[in-house]
């Protein structure tokens, strides 16, 4: 008689798939972005003792990082799935709640629950502008590939960050005012996921005539950077919001023109 256990039948055995290497084109924008979020975390570390223009430093730097990842990823035609949800889930970590928690332990403790309420309306607005950026479709209409909908997460952060900056040079106490940094964290926020049409300058070029005065003035950009970096900070600043109502006044042409060429089409 056979045995019982001859006549059992043996286990499937699953085949595994070796493992597949990857090529430095992909590794690199990666990097960069984990890069930012090591940079973005630190500054929370740093906020955590007290050392603000550390932890802005590290966020500005962070937001280099996020400028160059997605750039970088493009350039090497390395763009994965994988790439844009950690870049995703990077910019809300770093841009959104680590600028609302810095506010917050920089000005707003022991304001009360409002206060709090603010940084969290801040970190919840980059969050929800994170989510229709990611969600927008593909294939928008022509006249909007130059703007973004909202103030992008890392203009929210370099904007919201701007009181500690301003204190830092002016020493104004109403800098510190936990009004003042409630008002700054809602109307940040609530500008990060308006429909304000901003400019992305994805499709900026510069005219081969002014190539040599453009980077005259990277280079002056650059001096006035190492001489007086907190000053270049609010100058940045400031030209970035006077940008909204020109961004608005051209998003609005060109849309005005598509319409009358389709209509014309039509």
């Amino acid at each position: 008689m056979a045995d019982q256990n001859d006549a059992a039948p043996k286990p499937r055995q699953v085949k595994r798939k070796p493992f597949r290497s990857v090529s430095m084109n992909w590794l690199l924008p990666n990097m960069l972005t984990i890069g930012g979020l090591v940079s973005g975390l630190t500054a929370l570390r740093y906020a955590l003792d007290g050392k603000w223009m550390a932890a802005v430093t590290l966020i500005v730097l962070a937001a280099i990082f996020d400028a160059l990842d997605g750039r970088m990823a493009r350039l090497l035609k390395s763009t994965s799935a994988f790439g844009a949800a950690l870049d995703s889930l990077s910019d809300a970590v770093v841009f959104g709640v680590v600028p609302a928690l810095c506010l917050y332990l920089w000005a707003l403790q022991g304001s009360g629950n409002f206060a709090w309420g603010t940084a969290l309306f801040f970190a919840v607005c980059v969050l929800l502008r994170l989510a229709r950026f990611n969600s927008e479709l593909p294939d928008r209409p022509e006249y909007t590939q130059s703007f973004f909908v909202g103030i992008p997460a890392p203009a929210a952060a370099f904007l919201v960050l701007t009181p500690i900056v301003a204190e830092h040079l002016f020493a104004l106490a109403w800098l510190t005012d936990e009004t003042t940094i409630s008002l700054v964290l809602i109307t940040v926020g609530a500008g990060a996921v308006s429909t304000l049409p901003t400019f992305n300058g994805k499709t900026f070029k510069v005219p081969s005539q002014a190539i040599l005065p453009f980077l005259a003035l990277i280079a002056l950009l650059g001096a006035m950077i190492a001489m007086r970096p907190w000053a270049v900070y609010l100058g940045l600043a400031g030209l970035y919001l006077f940008s909204f109502p020109v961004s608005c006044a051209a998003f609005y042409r060109r849309r005005r023109n598509f319409q009358k060429r389709q209509g014309s089409a039509e």
